[in-house]
């Protein structure tokens, strides 16, 4: 263990603040590559950038793995399903105890719901160390899409408000999410913290059009709460209908749904139209893939604060999502983007809606700069003002 882990507090940053030290609890690290672990991975680098300490645990997803940018702790995990990503961490508490004592923290954090969060609580008690949590998943829908099973979804959201109810602090990333932590049965105070932007910046698009023959996208892990199966059912009741003519729906991604969304395609009479990619990691190559598209379907009712349709934006595709739920909250719909009610005839009448009012397209395209938001920078720099707050660190 490196000797810095046994020192206290080392000085100030460059703003002249205190240092602090925090760890980081957590389900969902690398290899996994969900939003829950970009975000965490983007909020630990600038919580780093910005003169801070952090040591991280989680699980070990049973394969070696290679991370050299901070302090990683793995933890033994058991496999409880197909796809290790979901792993359960065993309560390694005193290895974890005696590692984490030696940080010495003045915060811990964790912003998963299985069982590092629980760990979490159990070393802070112990040291006395407040403990903050963010939840950035709808688990209720997570977990009744996985088991199908009302009384084991039931047992992990009271198990969460549990765990919530003994955090110092609770943050969220969505006022949807928000609502739902409040249906959960929390009733403790809830802070709305967005994530941050991707790196490249939103810019304004002159004069964008469709033209020719549209072309739909979608990007991210092919799951049945991803809602993917939505669009293909409103493309092809267009499709069906005569109203919409030749086009393309490119879907990027992969995940265990990917099966039951071809079988869709099928049934559909979409297989002239819907192009699988798999998985994308080339970022230029997925740039070239959003530069080419002209509409993103993002009808997740799951996404708290998808950044999918920022990094659309970012490659000048405006995003078509719900209106009331996280997904669509930095929207506003023909400004800056679309939003639809939850009905397949309301998304299939925007869509009509969209491709074929060229000027409404080509002014949200102008005005999709104007979408809210901040850097990962400015975004830690408030997490490191909540931490500091509710550690008392002056």
């Amino acid at each position: 263990m490196p000797n810095a882990f046994l020192c206290k507090r080392t000085g100030f940053n460059l703003k002249g603040e205190n240092i602090l030290k925090i760890a980081v609890f957590t389900d969902s690290f690398l290899p996994g590559v969900g939003g829950t672990e970009n975000a965490l991975i983007n909020l630990c680098r600038e919580l780093i950038s910005l003169g801070h300490e952090i040591i991280l645990f989680a699980p070990d997803y049973h394969r070696e793995q290679k991370f050299d940018e901070f302090m990683v702790y793995r933890v033994k995990s058991i496999k409880i399903t197909p796809n290790d990503m979901a792993a359960l961490a065993t309560l390694e508490y005193k290895r974890v105890l005696k590692i984490t004592k030696a940080f010495a923290p003045d915060i811990i954090y964790y912003c998963t719901a299985m069982g590092m969060p629980k760990l979490a609580l159990k070393v802070g008690k112990k040291l006395g160390v407040p403990v903050v949590a963010t939840i950035h998943t709808k688990f209720k829908d997570a977990y009744y899409s996985s088991t199908k099973s009302r009384f084991i979804t039931f047992c992990v959201i009271k198990s969460l408000v549990s765990k919530l109810n003994r955090s110092a602090a609770v943050t969220t990333v969505s006022e949807d999410m928000k609502r739902e932590l409040f249906n959960y049965g929390y009733r403790g105070e809830v802070r709305v913290i967005k994530n941050g932007t991707p790196a490249r910046k939103i810019g304004k698009i002159e004069a964008k059009k469709i033209g020719g023959v549209p072309k739909f996208i979608f990007c991210g892990r092919l799951e049945q709460v991803k809602n993917i199966q939505f669009s293909l059912k409103c493309l092809g009741r267009l499709k069906r209908e005569k109203k919409l003519g030749d086009f393309v729906f490119t879907v990027i991604g992969s995940g265990s749904y990917r099966g039951k969304l071809e079988k869709i395609v099928k049934k559909e009479g979409l297989a002239e139209n819907v192009i699988f990619t798999g998985l994308v990691s080339d970022r230029s190559k997925l740039n070239e893939y959003y530069s080419d598209a002209n509409l993103l379907l993002f009808p997740s009712t799951f996404d708290n604060d998808g950044l999918v349709a920022l990094e659309a934006a970012a490659n000048g595709v405006p995003a078509l999502a719900f209106g009331d739920c996280g997904a669509g909250e930095r929207l506003t719909d023909g400004e800056n983007g679309f939003l639809s009610v939850r009905s397949e005839s309301a998304f299939c009448d925007k869509i009509l809606e969209i491709i074929g009012n060229e000027e409404l397209y080509a002014h949200v395209c102008e005005n999709m700069h104007t979408i809210p938001t901040q850097t990962w920078r400015e975004i830690a720099e408030i997490y490191a003002d909540l931490f500091a707050e509710v550690a008392n660190v002056k």
